[in-house]
């Protein structure tokens, strides 16, 4: 454990480098501490944090920067998050405030208003879909002479759509029959039992409309299973670009734009950790792409609808006291605004 003296010298540096990114001294941490230190203990101190991994020197300067174990504990012990005012706060609940019809579409938006709050990348992640979901509404629509879109309408308003081939020409009046079938057999199952249906008796019962009852069972269950997938939105991936230090930053760059686009990659690393608030860096990460990086993300708990997740991804070097407090409000405000959604439609 660090002293008072050692604690607040790393608490400095990692300010100080947040601010104005390049690598600082002894003779500059003594003209900014509070206290009369001269700058050669601060050196015998700054020697300890560098004996204990938290800080590291680098080529280009005679100076300190924090590491990703200096970053760690200042996180885990040091820092203080920034609460939102009262302005900030009523910018994130009158930004929320507009009407949408899904889920999707607030939790898309989340993430275009996070990142334009930090200057960071933002990302978003819907509450994941739990057996408790129903089915609320299945429609059949004839789109050409071969071709049908098959959509779905959740108990909690989310909808998904897929279209499919028939090999027969379409008669518009068993398209309506079938869709009633469908109805009356499956709405307000569970999609366990849905999906049950589908391998069953539905395709045998399905064939007196269509014809083509394979491709129709299988636009079904692909509809179903999207339902199941993590909806996931990605703002602001040009501010990565803002962030980068040298050259090799750059080259970095295209694949991990690219990474972004892979909704279960980025996915999968913010559900390693569904606590209120977590904050991981670099190595942290386990992506060399993300080893410069960190990531704070908030969870937010919609009851039996699920959990989704909101995060922001800067550099290490980010502004972690004013991103927490934004992370933490703005979790808070969605978590209203969704389950106000679900209210209304579990009344």
């Amino acid at each position: 454990m660090l002293t008072e003296r050692q604690n607040m010298i790393l608490k400095y540096i990692v300010d100080d480098y947040t601010d104005n990114g390049v690598p600082i001294g002894s003779k500059r941490l003594a003209s900014q501490l509070p206290m009369n230190v001269s700058s050669a203990t601060i050196r015998n101190e700054m020697a300890v944090l560098s004996g204990q991994n938290l800080i590291q020197k680098v080529h280009t300067s005679s100076g300190r920067v924090p590491s990703n174990e200096g970053y760690r504990y200042y996180i885990d012990n040091l820092v203080a998050p920034v609460l939102v005012d009262n302005e900030e706060k009523s910018l994130i609940h009158n930004a929320l405030g507009g009407t949408f019809q899904q889920i999707d579409d607030i939790v898309k938006q989340s993430a275009d208003i996070l990142s334009s709050l930090t200057d960071y990348t933002a990302m978003t992640l819907s509450p994941e879909q739990t057996n408790t979901e129903t089915l609320r509404h299945f429609q059949l629509i004839k789109l050409s002479d071969h071709q049908v879109m098959a959509i779905i309408v959740m108990n909690d308003g989310q909808v998904e759509s897929q279209p499919f081939i028939t090999n027969d020409q379409i008669d518009e009046d068993k398209l309506v029959q079938a869709t009633n079938l469908v109805n009356d057999k499956l709405s307000g199952e569970s999609i366990p039992e849905v999906l049950n249906e589908l391998k069953t008796t539905i395709p045998e019962e399905i064939r007196d409309y269509l014809t083509s009852s394979e491709n129709f069972v299988s636009a079904f269950e692909y509809v179903i299973n999207k339902s199941l997938k993590d909806h996931f939105f990605v703002s602001g991936r040009m501010n990565l670009l803002d962030t980068m230090d040298d050259k090799k930053d750059i080259k970095n760059m295209k694949p991990l734009y690219s990474m972004f686009g892979d909704n279960s990659n980025m996915a999968q690393i913010l559900d390693n950790d569904a606590k209120p608030i977590s904050v991981m860096i670099g190595s942290e990460l386990r992506n060399d792409l993300l080893k410069n990086y960190s990531i704070i993300s908030g969870t937010y708990d919609v009851g039996v609808h699920g959990m989704g997740r909101i995060a922001v991804i800067g550099p290490t070097r980010m502004a972690y006291p004013k991103v927490l407090g934004l992370v933490d409000a703005f979790k808070d405000e969605l978590q209203k605004r969704i389950n106000g959604y679900y209210n209304n439609y579990d009344k």
